[in-house]
């Protein structure tokens, strides 16, 4: 039963993603597959419609928060893996 709870709190932890995390990943995943289309000349309309809402999300995740909370926000961005990509494709 311990095995079982042990194994069910791991992947509760590594399932767990924080907002933040969760928009730098929309962004890299939206990124590459727009440099994607753009090399092979494939329209990006289509592209962009798709990671609006998600997009729009992210763009007020931080209203309404102190000076203090952004940059908590900011120092939790930059510990994301997808943020640490962003760029460097």
């Amino acid at each position: 039963m311990q095995k079982l709870f042990l194994i069910s709190f791991v992947f509760f932890l590594f399932s767990c993603q924080s907002e933040v995390c969760e928009c730098a990943d929309q962004w890299l995943e939206m990124t590459q597959a727009l440099k994607k289309a753009e090399s092979k000349g494939e329209p990006v309309d289509k592209l962009l419609k798709k990671y609006e809402a998600p997009l729009k999300k992210c763009e007020n995740l931080d209203a309404n928060k102190t000076a203090a909370e952004k940059e908590q926000m900011l120092e939790e961005l930059r510990s994301c893996d997808s943020y640490k990509k962003i760029g460097k494709n």
